[in-house]
């Protein structure tokens, strides 16, 4: 088992509201994962394409195809359809074994995800072309995407298994993709690939069933069936333990990891300016707080980030914007707790959508259990970057932080995580005045012997900052370093 940082695709992408998108909208929405536009030739190199693309172009040509009585495709079709998928090595030494549809794995998931996808429907004994299908045959982008989306997420990958667990390695196999992109170009086994998927998703379960579920899974009936990775041995029957799985040049064709996606950019302009906020937390004493620039237009979602930065959260627990009545929050599709409290989806919204005057104030809550509540007032807004804001905000401990986001200054340091609250951590500061107090040794481990309540380090914070920032070059008359 390799390190920690070896587990993620960094620390950007592991953020925990671009964690969502990978997990829950790969495929869906725009995320770090780019579909690209193929050549029209290329998408003819996808298995899968390949076979459904011949089964809906024969119904369009030929006309509603009959069924055999059990349901199946007819076998001059199964065997074109196999002659266009993933070979399996027993076929291959006995073609005449290949009597029916379901005796390919291939022929059998492409003829599925057809009707999953919606290009073709059962009608009585027939298989006839949908409108959906009409429109996506003559758009070859389109249907790929169609079949993405309906493999991902309408179409159990445990249907074709006897796997207890249904939704191992297809839940969140926008990480096993990222994971290829980063490490397939180097021959690996399935376990490799398991390792860190597991602890991704922290599972805990590590026999062998569990590592050859997501193996056959998301090798063969994901990635091999589009063409998107080879064995080193395909020739007889894979064993997940010996071979050695690689991406194909088509994964690279097809797919881009965008490792900046979502990051802080910021282009001038009148509609724009930069806002210059103070953030501190409500009964601190003493007060525990920052003062920092962001562009008017960030994203309240990007906000979130920004103040776990400079106050120093872990962004371990949920959270809220507060203004007025109502309650403003990332609505994750894996918590329904904004659901239960009626909050807004803060998706699209900007910081100036609740702060446009200096003088106004918002609440920032983090964590409901230990309910941290922060205040956030707007001092100034900044029209122009112009010498005289960067005099005003100094260049000493920013280093390569971009104007448009700094943290300019702060006192105090964050209180830890879990520490029941403002009332919890003081409490626990009254401990360690009294080295006698029953609770000193296992609060001194926990904090740490160095712990110091007034530590705030304006160098780091900046240094995080810059790391979620995409550099702008502005005019040679403007001053901003990137």
């Amino acid at each position: 088992m390799k390190t920690n940082i070896d587990m993620v695709m960094g620390d950007w992408l592991n953020r925990p509201h671009i964690r969502e998108r990978i997990e829950n909208k790969t495929f869906l929405e725009d995320g770090p994962i780019v579909i690209n536009r193929l050549g029209d030739e290329e998408y003819m190199e996808i298995p899968l394409f390949r076979q459904i693309y011949f089964l809906c172009e024969f119904i369009i040509n030929e006309g509603p195809l009959k069924l055999t009585q059990t349901g199946n495709l007819p076998q001059k079709v199964v065997f074109k359809m196999y002659s266009l998928g993933v070979p399996f090595y027993y076929y291959e030494k006995f073609p005449n074994k290949l009597k029916k549809e379901t005796d390919s794995l291939a022929v059998h998931l492409a003829r599925v995800l057809a009707e999953h996808s919606g290009l073709v429907k059962k009608r009585a004994k027939l298989l006839v072309i949908t409108k959906k299908g009409e429109k996506a045959m003559k758009d070859r982008p389109l249907l790929l995407k169609t079949l993405l989306v309906a493999l991902g997420y309408k179409l159990s990958w445990g249907y074709f298994d006897g796997y207890e667990d249904k939704m191992l390695g297809q839940e969140g196999f926008g990480h096993s993709l990222l994971l290829l992109a980063r490490y397939g170009a180097t021959p690996q086994l399935s376990s490799f690939y398991s390792d860190r998927y597991f602890y991704y998703f922290h599972l805990q379960s590590y026999s062998e069933f569990p590592h050859s579920c997501y193996a056959h899974r998301t090798f063969t009936i994901f990635l091999h069936n589009l063409g998107l990775v080879s064995f080193s041995d395909e020739k007889k029957y894979i064993d997940y333990n010996k071979a050695l799985i690689t991406k194909t040049s088509l994964f690279d064709r097809l797919l881009t990891i965008d490792e900046n996606y979502g990051k802080i950019s910021f282009s001038p302009s009148a509609d724009a300016p930069l806002y210059r906020l103070r953030i501190g937390l409500d009964e601190s004493t003493p007060y525990i707080w920052r003062e920092f620039i962001i562009p008017s237009n960030l994203s309240l979602e990007n906000l979130h980030l920004v103040i776990q930065a400079v106050m120093g959260w872990t962004d371990s627990h949920l959270h809220q914007f507060v203004k007025g009545d109502l309650q403003y929050t990332f609505k994750y599709e894996s918590c329904d707790f904004s659901d239960e409290i009626n909050c807004v989806d803060y998706k699209g919204m900007e910081v100036s959508d609740l702060l446009s005057v200096a003088g106004e104030t918002i609440k920032y809550e983090y964590d409901f259990g230990d309910d941290w509540i922060h205040t956030i007032e707007l001092l100034e807004v900044i029209d122009s970057l112009d010498v005289n804001l960067a005099e005003k905000v100094g260049t000493e401990n920013f280093g390569d932080t971009p104007l448009f986001l700094r943290c300019l200054t702060g006192a105090g340091c964050c209180p830890h995580e879990n520490s029941g609250g403002i009332d919890g951590y003081y409490k626990i500061l009254e401990i360690l005045k009294d080295p006698s107090h029953e609770e000193y040794e296992v609060n001194n481990i926990w904090l740490g012997e160095d712990f110091d309540p007034d530590y705030f380090d304006l160098k780091a914070v900046n240094c995080v900052l810059a790391s979620y920032t995409l550099p702008y070059f502005f005019a040679s008359n403007c001053l901003c370093d990137v």
